[in-house]
């Protein structure tokens, strides 16, 4: 039988008060917070994370590309 929502609430909070852990806790506060809509992906993502991605947008928009068969020729060359 599905716990009603109150024992659902009272099981979660007894479990957050439980532990000291504090990885476990930012993990399910990141959780609950992604889930509820709280953060964006973007700004969960560190900054060298975001710097990384922007350099990539702006190669991608001056052009500064690799076609895919490019790609795949440079991993079968590093691999072989």
């Amino acid at each position: 039988m599905p716990a009603s929502i109150a024992d659902l609430k009272n099981d979660l909070h007894r479990m957050v008060v439980d532990t000291d852990d504090p990885e476990i806790l930012e993990q399910i506060a990141f959780l609950f917070a992604a889930m509820r809509g709280d953060k964006s992906l973007w700004d969960t993502l560190s900054e060298a994370e975001q710097q990384e991605i922007q350099k990539g947008l702006d190669d991608l928009r001056a052009g500064r590309t690799k076609s895919n068969e490019e790609v795949r020729a440079k991993v079968r060359a590093l691999l072989h």
